[in-house]
């Protein structure tokens, strides 16, 4: 049980941190899949790894979506900094897929945005993914 929570959180920050990548360098989506697939972003080949990160990156922009539509008025997607924007993309990735339990993915989200961002509101972030409903 130790090993799949170590490997969960390894695959969340390994999906962080391609999704932090893709848009700080404004890259293309396509050009990083292709490099997850040859292998460049991944110390060891790992095929469930690979797969996650590959269906996160096909779904991006819908996730990018529901985030701009929880966003209060005042806020819009690009006032976030590119380290929450990834956190929460790949959070609502789990959620959406139901990969790891709602309240558990809330929880690892609060905890990496202490860690890469301390200043940040973690409570903004609690807020917004309490509010993401789980796909059917």
């Amino acid at each position: 049980m130790e090993k799949k929570i170590s490997e969960l959180k390894n695959r969340r920050r390994k999906a962080i941190q391609i999704l932090y990548r893709l848009f700080l360098l404004d890259e293309n989506t396509n050009k990083i899949k292709q490099e997850v697939l040859d292998g460049f972003q991944l110390e060891t080949f790992d095929e469930e790894l690979n797969d996650y990160i590959l269906d996160l990156l096909e779904n991006t922009e819908e996730y990018k979506d529901i985030i701009s539509e929880l966003l209060p008025e005042t806020w819009n997607w690009t006032r976030l900094p590119k380290v929450i924007q990834s956190i929460l993309i790949n959070a609502i990735y789990e959620i959406r897929k139901e990969i790891t339990p709602k309240a558990v993915v809330i929880n690892e989200s609060i905890e990496l945005t202490r860690e890469y961002l301390p200043s940040f509101e973690t409570s903004f972030v609690n807020g917004l993914l309490d509010n993401v409903k789980i796909e059917n």
